[in-house]
């Protein structure tokens, strides 16, 4: 009994402790009297610390802070430099009670009150606080404050605030129309799409923010494929209709997509067109594949760079490497490049082969992107059919094949071209010393000088020599040197 007593003794002890008494509050705010920045400062301070202390969850109680909190701000002797670190600290404690006493604080004559006082009722969640800056907004004559409300009732987002807002959204300030339109998109919902649907329609909306009235609907409907289809479909504006298809292609039905993509593919503005391209490709639209089998050449250069780019999103490969292999031949340098990487991403056996062939091309830019497309293709039997190359009787094929061995390696690749500096393939020798310069070991070098010791050929071995030398450098150590040494005369 003793115990208990005296562990109920001390709770009561600590939950005096975490009170808030107003004859505390009301000193710290006297000190805000003082000019002092100082202890202006030191004020700030001390009333963070008492809020804190005593509306600490589980030990504090908000509800009784904020009421303490309204007493003093709502004293004769509180200065408006406290009373504005009051009303900061009654923001952060966000309790409803506090809504009612601060709705009053919206329409003070001193302009920073005011805005406090805003901004405290923007995070206190409660229909209190929504009703009275719902009440602000409509007996607002200022603009600067119209916009602070609109802001606050966008935090606050309640599906009431939407009616308040419709008729701000025709006004014929540009800027207060565009603040409501952002209000409602921000809270959304049935009530939201509504609204906003008849101020789109309305006389009255002002030209300016046609644009804003129609993406403040498609935000508020949250992507609705009804909502989107039918403002991809009659607005006019480019901004809205690629956002609009774009929406309207996360959910819209199958045959609704296709239908917009081929809307879509007839538009003049190049962003629509090559959004369509891509969702066209991406869902394997047999009218788009057919127009690009057909008439690829006469497709624009920006439509055909979106086409090579989004190539590997078609589902059908064969066709994807089909239209990719006919770029590889294009005149122009940059479209070549495009197709080569489209190559790479698509990763079938003809893609494969038409990369190792764009390996000879002479033009550098083209080598790079053969290069690149062949160190990152996918394409499964990638290293058999480099090693049947490398092994077989075709010359042009066996030098493509070490070229290739430069930038796509193989558990054996090493050895292979070490055979090939053994035979009889002069084009083939050549480039296996070129790459092995890059990719041999110490192993390797060692094999290579036995090689270089063991030709007659006078100018073979001044080759082999050569190449020893230079790996021996890259290398760089005693026993590379060491191994060249024996090869110099």
């Amino acid at each position: 009994m003793k115990l208990c007593h005296t562990v109920l003794i001390a709770g009561l002890f600590i939950t005096r402790l975490h009170a808030l008494d107003a004859l505390q509050v009301a000193a710290v705010a006297k000190q805000f009297d003082n000019p002092s920045g100082d202890e202006q400062y030191k004020a700030r301070a001390e009333l963070n610390r008492l809020v804190h202390e005593a509306s600490v969850p589980g030990e504090g109680d908000a509800a009784a802070v904020s009421k303490t909190l309204i007493q003093v701000l709502e004293s004769a002797n509180t200065s408006n430099e406290a009373r504005k670190y009051i009303l900061r600290a009654l923001a952060r404690l966000g309790s409803p009670d506090s809504a009612a006493p601060l709705a009053k604080w919206l329409a003070d004559k001193n302009p920073m009150l005011s805005e406090e006082a805003r901004q405290a009722l923007s995070w206190i969640r409660s229909p209190a606080a929504v009703a009275s800056l719902e009440n602000a907004l409509r007996k607002s004559t200022d603009k600067a404050a119209k916009l602070g409300l609109m802001d606050a009732l966008a935090l606050q987002q309640s599906a009431s605030s939407v009616a308040v807002l419709a008729p701000f959204m025709v006004d014929p300030d540009v800027e207060i129309a565009r603040a409501a339109l952002a209000t409602a998109a921000r809270i959304g919902g049935a009530d939201a799409v509504t609204t906003l649907t008849k101020a789109n329609s309305s006389d009255k909306l002002a030209p300016a923010v046609k644009q804003d009235a129609e993406m403040a609907l498609l935000i508020a409907s949250s992507g609705d494929p009804i909502v989107a289809t039918q403002l991809y479909q009659s607005s006019a504006s480019p901004v809205v209709k690629l956002a609009a298809f774009n929406a309207a292609m996360q959910s819209a039905a199958p045959a609704d997509k296709s239908r917009l993509i081929e809307l879509g593919l007839k538009m003049e503005d190049p962003g629509l067109r090559q959004a369509a391209l891509a969702r066209g490709l991406e869902t394997g639209l047999p009218s788009l594949l057919t127009s690009l089998a057909q008439a690829m050449d006469q497709a624009p250069k920006e439509d055909r760079m979106v086409v090579l780019a989004n190539l590997h999103l078609l589902k059908d490969t064969d066709a994807a490497g089909k239209l990719a292999i006919g770029r590889v031949g294009s005149p122009d340098e940059d479209e070549r490049i495009s197709a080569i990487a489209a190559l790479g991403r698509i990763g079938t056996q003809a893609t494969f082969s038409a990369i190792i062939d764009a390996l000879g091309a002479r033009e550098p830019r083209v080598n790079q992107a053969a290069a690149s497309a062949l160190a990152g293709t996918r394409f499964p039997a990638a290293e058999s059919t480099l090693t049947a190359m490398l092994k077989g009787d075709n010359s042009a094929a066996k030098v493509l094949a070490v070229k290739a061995l430069a930038f796509r390696q193989l558990p054996d690749g090493n050895a292979i071209l070490l055979e090939i500096v053994k035979g009889s393939d002069l084009a083939a020798f050549k480039e296996a010393l070129r790459v092995l310069y890059a990719t041999a070991s110490i192993d390797d070098l060692r094999a290579l000088c036995t090689q270089a010791a063991a030709t007659e050929n006078a100018e073979l071995r001044r080759s082999i020599v050569s190449i020893c030398s230079r790996i021996a450098t890259r290398l760089n150590t005693d026993e590379a040197r060491e191994l060249v040494k024996t090869l110099v005369p």
